[in-house]
C-alpha cells in the first residue's frame, strides 16, 4: 500500500514536471535535482527532476509484466558509442540542414541530466567544438530507442549554433520544447 502511494506522490509529480515549459523535454535525471548551468538558464527551467529516482519503473510495470530499463548511465554510455562510431579520426561530422555545410565537430560532453520522454525514447543533449576553433560549440540534441535490447541513437538535430559576440563564442537555439515537443524559433 506504502509503494502504491509513494508511486502515486511520483506520477503526480512526474506529470507537473512534465506539464511546464523547458528548453529539454521529459523528466529522467542521473542525479536528484540535477539542474544545468546552475538553474540559471531560460528562467530556471532548463532541466529539472527525475523520474523513479532516475531508473524506469524497477523493471516491471501494471500487473508484473516485465519492461526494459534503461539507466542514466545506459543512455551516457549509447551516446558514447554513437559518437566514437561515428567520428572519423576523432571528427564528428554532420551536415548543418540550414546552411548545408558540413560541420567537422570534436565531442565535449554529454549534458546532465539526461532523460525519457514518454513515448518518445530517450533523449540527450550534447556540446560539441568545431575542430580548430576553441570555444566555438554547437549544442547537439540526440533522440535514441531500444532496439535489440540495447539503445539506438533514431534522431540527431542541431539545437544550438555558435555565434560570435563581443564577449566571445555564445550558443543560438534554433528551437525550443514545449510539452517535450521541439519548437522551432524564428
Amino acid at each position: 500500500m506504502k509503494k502504491l502511494a509513494l508511486l502515486m506522490i511520483v506520477a503526480s509529480l512526474f506529470v507537473w514536471t512534465c506539464s511546464s515549459k523547458h528548453e529539454h523535454p521529459g523528466a529522467f535525471a542521473e542525479k536528484s535535482a540535477v539542474q544545468e548551468h546552475g538553474g540559471q538558464e531560460h528562467g530556471g527551467k532548463e532541466h529539472g527532476g527525475q523520474e523513479h529516482g532516475g531508473q524506469e519503473h524497477g523493471g516491471k510495470e501494471h500487473g508484473g509484466e516485465a519492461v526494459q530499463t534503461f539507466t542514466a548511465a545506459d543512455i551516457k554510455g549509447a551516446m558514447n558509442a554513437y559518437i566514437t562510431m561515428r567520428e572519423d579520426e576523432g571528427i564528428f561530422k554532420i551536415t548543418d540542414e540550414k546552411t548545408d555545410e558540413e560541420l567537422q565537430l570534436k565531442f565535449v560532453k554529454i549534458h546532465d541530466p539526461v532523460r525519457k520522454i514518454e513515448g518518445k525514447g530517450f533523449f540527450a543533449c550534447t556540446d560539441f567544438e568545431v575542430v580548430g576553433e576553441s570555444g566555438k560549440l554547437y549544442d547537439l540534441d540526440f533522440w535514441l530507442n531500444p532496439e535489440d535490447g540495447s539503445l539506438k541513437v533514431t534522431e540527431e538535430k542541431i539545437h544550438k549554433h555558435p555565434m560570435k559576440t563581443e564577449a566571445g563564442w555564445e550558443k543560438k537555439a534554433r528551437y525550443t520544447f514545449i510539452n517535450d515537443n521541439p519548437v522551432e524559433i524564428d
